[in-house]
């Protein structure tokens, strides 16, 4: 099987008020934009060969970074894995696009462990179970956060 290596707005408002007499030249209040609209998503991972270690799971919001620059990605959590399942929620997000990789760091050293070739010897998840020749490709693994909360399901790969 073929490993894939992966990986507010401020308001103001101004106004101006004219004294007794001539009117006074007035600034239009500023248009009032409305706060961006953020969710919480939560991911469940499950499958894991066995509980030791830690997950990490990395969230992504941009196509040049995904998946294999994890020190530039939007957010990561880390847990642990119970029953072989781990289970995170990543807390007002912005509503928009995103794609996730998760890896299992069997032995917490904190790192994906690749081999001589850079086929990862830990199990690896990515968000919509997408696969590429190398590397997975955001737009087959983009999720949409438009909603308060969202759940997605992601199974580890060995």
């Amino acid at each position: 099987m073929t490993k894939s290596i992966f990986v507010l707005i401020m308001m103001s408002s101004f106004f101006a008020f004219g004294s007794q007499g001539p009117a006074a030249e007035t600034t239009p209040p500023a248009a009032v934009t409305a706060p961006a609209q953020t969710g919480n998503l939560r991911v469940i991972l499950r499958n894991f060969k066995s509980d030791n270690g830690v997950t990490n799971i990395i969230l992504y919001n941009n196509a040049y970074t995904f998946p294999d620059k994890p020190d530039k990605c939007y957010s990561n959590l880390w847990t642990h894995i119970s029953k072989g399942y781990a289970e995170v929620t990543f807390k007002n997000i912005p509503y928009g696009e995103y794609a996730l990789a998760a890896y299992h760091d069997e032995n917490a050293n904190h790192r994906l462990d690749l081999s001589v070739i850079g086929i990862p010897k830990e199990g690896i998840a990515i968000s919509n179970d997408a696969k590429g020749l190398f590397l997975p490709r955001f737009k087959d693994a983009k999720i949409q956060v438009n909603t308060p909360d969202k759940t997605i399901v992601m199974t580890i790969g060995y």
